[in-house]
């Protein structure tokens, strides 16, 4: 009586856990769950693997799968859906075919599908909520498949088609969605209309991926937080992190390739995982920043991945670079001494720009043997071997980099960053007092290489746009420039607060600020959420004018197994049972217990106790069964467990939860 008042207890326990993880698994899985019950996800073959007669009650359960995908698995089927449906309509102009969000990460862009008897050019305009129109031209064609962004969230939006022989038909489109922050507020603007000319941010504070126009209207997002560095690629694609767990706490697995409409061209999966920022290089071929698996650093290693196969084809270790130089340089156990956060590939000198925030410092390397040819900082960050690499400030005005983000070489070969004036070096945590003085400026600095000299040729900025971290500042292809100070305490803060730190503060805005060519401000807008970047560009020159993606790739330079570097533990280690340890989850109870798995990596969505031991066991109908530990009683759960290390095959999952087995009603297949 009393084993079976225990189990009760522990059920009602697990009822609890559950219900408290309810809210995260609606919004976590809901695009992945209307995907797997509008059939836009295909069933994984069935496995016919030999039956071991003492594991048959795997079988004889009912179980359903728990499907080894990711939210971008289903796109291209999703395409091919769309234009099958368009075809059997044979949409006209006077009735287009119109679907929003089509691709279910985009929410406030939609595609018009029509027929026209003859090739014509469409215009498309979408009417703005401030005079500012959006109007775009599409090729000529027949068949017309219409990406439409731009769109306001929240609002019925109208939308014009033209054909160039006079045609016209006015359409109302609802988006219902609505990004998960406020408008920005509008502090300054000179432009009536951008028409199209948007600014794109990033955040790791805040929503992932938006696009504000000048009116401080949000007309993009995404709603899977991307929360590193943007790259704007020649194709008209964005470059962004991906949103799976990397091998440490910073980093994500890799980058994707996305367009506007929110569908993935490419998953590249780097071995190191992905910090910060990216390159493309004139090639195609992307710069990544990232870590050495095994280098015992982090965020110091930059690689080269081929574009067509995300095959890495040149690399460069700072550390080891740097310990060239100085083999005393670095203390032991200094893992996060250079922390790149932003690359850029200087043509004219073939070099490598890095900015090295933690030795507050811009290095500049060679691209093709990797050697050291300058560097942008203060000598008291490095030792004295490294005194011909440094470049003098010189002029009453001159600052040196602290902490900085986003270098560039202008095409006269001039400098820019974005410096946050804050002292990376070993940081450690201050005071929210220490940092009220502190004042960031986006610089200009001319080189004198020759004579290993800089000096100041324009800046902006001060203590009211201090950031600690984050931020940027970039260039666009209309010749502006916007200042991000992206991490901007409110004027919420209390600075006089001894508990308030540049860690514990959570009151972050972000100003954004337009320049013209001529060093004018054409916009001044004030976010209520941090940006780690953002760039301006128009959201329909990103891309050509007509839809036609073929399918997703995935490309992965390495066998990811991620996990094995700087995390104290190892998510993809398992412990094989035995077949009489196996048969002891025979007499589970059954539960139904939330987990997802994407590219191998499974997680459970929610929350457990501190007190409370998780194990997750998987069993063939063979009768194999592997152990997997998510968490020990005392520590915290692990974000996701890797199976990569599982041999092809189905596997019926089991949950133990301090020392209960639990049958949760799935299976997995492994391909």
């Amino acid at each position: 009586m009393k084993k079976e008042k225990n189990r009760v207890n522990k059920k009602q326990k697990l009822y609890i856990i559950i219900a408290s993880s309810l809210a995260i698994i609606v919004i976590v899985t809901s695009g992945i769950l209307w995907l797997v019950q509008s059939g836009k996800i295909n069933a994984n073959k069935d496995y016919k693997e030999p039956l071991n007669k003492n594991f048959s009650f795997l079988v004889e359960n009912e179980s359903t799968e728990l499907k080894n995908d990711n939210i971008f698995t289903g796109q291209y089927e999703i395409y091919q859906k769309l234009l099958k449906e368009f075809k059997n309509k044979k949409s006209t102009l006077s009735d287009p075919y119109v679907v929003t969000n089509p691709f279910l990460i985009s929410p406030q862009t939609a595609l018009i599908m029509f027929n026209t008897t003859k090739k014509e050019k469409v215009t498309v305009t979408i009417k703005g909520k401030h005079n500012d129109d959006l109007t775009v031209n599409f090729e000529s064609s027949k068949e017309h498949i219409l990406p439409i962004y731009g769109l306001y969230g929240k609002y019925t939006n109208k939308v014009i088609l033209t054909t160039e022989s006079g045609e016209k038909k006015e359409l109302d489109i609802k988006i219902d969605d609505f990004a998960p922050t406020e408008n920005a507020e509008v502090l300054e603007n000179k432009i009536e209309n951008s028409n199209g000319e948007f600014y794109f941010g990033t955040s790791s504070l805040g929503t992932g991926n938006i696009a504000l126009d000048n009116y401080g209207e949000i007309r993009w997002w995404l709603n899977i937080g991307y929360t590193k560095g943007m790259t704007m690629l020649q194709n008209g694609h964005i470059l962004l992190s991906n949103a799976d767990n990397g091998p440490d706490l910073t980093s994500t697995s890799g980058v994707v390739e996305l367009d506007m409409l929110g569908y993935v061209h490419k998953n590249y999966e780097i071995e190191g995982g992905y910090h910060h920022d990216g390159y493309e290089l004139e090639n195609g071929n992307l710069i990544i920043l990232t870590s050495k698996r095994g280098g015992g650093s982090l965020a110091d290693y930059v690689v080269e991945v081929d574009r067509n196969t995300g095959k890495v084809v040149k690399d460069w270790s700072l550390k080891d670079i740097a310990l060239k130089v100085d083999p005393d340089l670095l203390e032991p156990g200094e893992i996060t001494w250079g922390w790149i956060n932003s690359v850029f590939y200087d043509k004219n000198t073939d070099s490598l720009i890095l900015s090295l925030r933690n030795q507050n410092s811009v290095v500049a390397i060679d691209y093709q043997t990797g050697n050291i040819k300058w560097i942008l900082g203060e000598e008291k960050y490095w030792s004295s071997k490294f005194k011909d690499y440094l470049i003098k400030g010189i002029g009453d005005d001159f600052i040196y980099p602290q902490g900085q983000h986003s270098v560039n070489i202008l095409s006269d070969g001039r400098l820019s960053i974005f410096n946050n004036g804050y002292n990376a070096y070993k940081e450690e945590t201050v005071s929210c007092k220490s940092l009220k003085n502190n004042a960031s400026y986006a610089m200009v600095y001319s080189l004198d290489l020759n004579n290993k000299t800089a000096k100041v040729d324009w800046k902006f900025g001060g203590k009211e746009y201090f950031s600690y971290a984050l931020s940027s500042f970039t260039y666009s292809t209309n010749g502006h420039r916007v200042f991000n100070s992206g991490w901007h305490f409110t004027d919420e803060v209390n600075y006089e607060d001894p508990a308030c730190t540049q860690f514990s503060n959570d009151k972050y805005d972000a100003y954004i600020i337009d320049f013209d060519e001529n060093n004018n401000i054409v916009n001044k807008l004030k976010s209520p959420e941090s940006k780690f970047e953002v760039v301006k560009a128009n959201i329909y020159n990103l891309e050509s004018v007509s839809v036609k993606p073929k399918t997703i790739n995935v490309v992965s330079n390495y066998k990811t197994e991620l996990g094995k570097y700087l995390i104290p533990y190892e998510p993809d280690k398992y412990e094989e049972l035995s077949e009489s340890e196996a048969l002891e989850f025979k007499n589970s109870i059954n539960q139904e217990i939330v987990f997802e798995i994407h590219n191998n990596k499974f997680s459970f969505v929610g929350y457990y106790p501190k007190d409370t031991s998780v194990n997750v066991t998987f069993i063939s109908p063979r009768g194999k069964a592997y152990k997997y530990v998510l968490k020990e009683s005392g520590q915290d759960i692990k974000d996701f467990i890797n199976l990569s290390k599982l041999k092809s095959g189905r596997y019926y999952v089991f949950a133990e939860i301090d020392g209960e087995k639990y049958n949760i009603g799935n299976y997995i297949d492994i391909q």
